[in-house]
């Protein structure tokens, strides 16, 4: 009777293997874009949650990373970011009682109210100018009045009948 024996298998030491997370060369680009939006990202972030702020805006750099081709051919690139960002932030946290007539005027009061960045600085990091910002940010917070009930055709006919 023959024996076969396997060859011993030659694993790699611990100092050739990989380290557990693989350096990624960014964009220069990519890079100056982040220094420029973190921090604001961030204290939109901060302003919904207090828990998982730094992991929702690495969150949302990471998705930006992987389409910063594509972002960058936007017709405008920081607007676009932002788009991102925004929803990003918004699926993973709730709404704040700020009523608003649209989702650029929230995001605009969050950031200038909650988060205390002028008006310029609130209108640079969603990519919209000057002038919109403030339009939006002079206008009420507050959603409008949901309509009344309109009542049923029973109730509508029977108050004809009593008059």
């Amino acid at each position: 009777m023959t024996t076969r024996t396997r060859p011993t298998a030659r694993l790699p030491t611990a100092d050739a293997l990989p380290s557990p997370s693989p350096d990624i060369a960014l964009p220069l680009e990519f890079r100056a874009f982040h220094t420029l939006h973190k921090d604001a990202y961030l204290a939109y972030a901060a302003a919904h949650t207090t828990t998982h702020a730094v992991d929702l805006v690495r969150g949302a750099f990471g998705t930006l990373a992987v389409n910063w081709t594509t972002l960058l051919r936007s017709s405008n690139p920081t607007a676009t970011a932002w788009d991102q960002v925004a929803a990003h932030i918004a699926r993973r946290t709730r709404r704040l009682p700020l009523g608003s007539v649209s989702p650029l005027q929230y995001q605009l009061a969050v950031l200038h109210q909650l988060a205390r960045l002028s008006i310029t600085a609130a209108a640079e990091t969603t990519g919209r100018d000057h002038a919109t910002a403030c339009c939006l940010l002079s206008r009420p917070y507050q959603a409008p009045a949901p309509a009344a009930p309109r009542p049923s055709r029973r109730a509508h006919l029977s108050s004809l009948r009593r008059n």
